[in-house]
């Protein structure tokens, strides 16, 4: 063959290798991004106490930061606005009867308490104390009301959470991007499946996924299928899609490559589900765990449990489900 006749060939082959790659990247959607922001308090001689936000550009110092050393431990002190990413952020403190001064962001007027947030009354006056970070979820419409009181609501509810949210994904399939604790600010709950479209359990648990996703969706049930491959192979976004269309699953599929989300649930299983929603301990808990096939009435009495406990009311929603042996 001519060197007149390869490039043509080599220019097709280009080109259509440079179309299914376009294809696999486009299909993915970015994942949500995000900041952090962590309050700084330190004691100054008589006894008050100083406060800054400290933010990934560096720290920020709103005025009226001072807590007086006489405060009345039952009063808050709140601090003037400051403007972090679009957000209406202050810090509010108070003394606490031991002598300890307590310190929570208040975002939006929503109160999120970030961990370590409690200064202690023996600590080295002028030393910085640093709580520990808030995650916080960027706007995507900085000019909606709502947008900014939904990610602060699901702000606090991260917080305080006892269980992760999602992190590192590297892409988002089949839906719009949103997190956790997000969908449990609206009053949703989620459930998680750790899936990759070779397994062949995982494959046998699908139909119970979709028609759970089909009957409760408008519910409340928000299901998302965390993509974790465990060969290369399954790590193609077009494999993923022709197998999202091959399953009829609706719902979406975070891209998981890295296994960051699968290494914070420490799971070590296909297919494994978690429900997360409120809990007696925090307002984004685990509910459930189930590892493997099987227990599917028992995990469909959880999301219902779940369900109600967020205030849906499935009273008129039989119980199970019609699954094709």
């Amino acid at each position: 063959m001519t060197g007149r006749a390869v490039a043509p060939l080599l220019a097709i082959l280009t080109a259509s290798l440079g179309v299914a790659a376009l294809l696999g990247v486009g299909a993915a959607a970015e994942p949500l991004s995000s900041f952090t922001l962590e309050v700084g308090a330190r004691l100054h001689d008589g006894g008050r106490v100083e406060f800054g936000v400290q933010t990934e550009l560096g720290s920020r110092y709103p005025r009226a930061r001072f807590l007086p050393a006489d405060v009345d431990h039952s009063g808050w002190l709140q601090s003037s606005p400051i403007d972090v990413n679009g957000f209406e952020t202050r810090v509010v403190a108070r003394r606490l009867a031991d002598g300890r001064t307590e310190f929570v962001l208040r975002l939006e007027g929503v109160n999120v308490k970030p961990p370590g947030s409690i200064l202690p009354a023996s600590v080295a006056p002028r030393r910085w104390y640093q709580s520990r970070s808030v995650l916080i979820e960027h706007l995507q419409d900085p000019e909606s009301v709502d947008e900014r009181h939904l990610l602060a609501r699901a702000a606090a509810i991260r917080a305080e959470a006892t269980t992760p949210d999602l992190t590192g994904l590297v892409g988002w399939l089949n839906g719009e991007p949103t997190t956790i604790a997000r969908e449990l600010a609206k009053g949703s709950v989620v459930l998680i499946d750790f899936w990759t479209f070779g397994c062949y359990n995982c494959q046998n648990t699908l139909p119970y996924l979709t028609a759970w996703d089909e009957k409760y969706r408008d519910h409340g049930l928000v299901v998302l299928g965390v993509h974790r491959p465990e060969f290369a192979y399954e790590a193609v976004p077009e494999s993923i899609l022709n197998a999202i269309e091959q399953y009829g699953i609706e719902y979406s599929v975070p891209l998981d490559d890295d296994a960051r989300t699968w290494r914070a649930y420490r799971n070590r299983w296909w297919p494994a589900k978690y429900l997360i929603g409120p809990t007696d301990e925090a307002a984004m808990g685990l509910r459930y765990r189930r590892i493997g096939e099987g227990g599917y009435e028992q995990t469909e009495r959880e999301i219902r449990a779940a369900l109600t406990a967020v205030g849906r009311d499935l009273s008129g929603v039989p119980f199970g489900v019609d699954i094709d042996s």
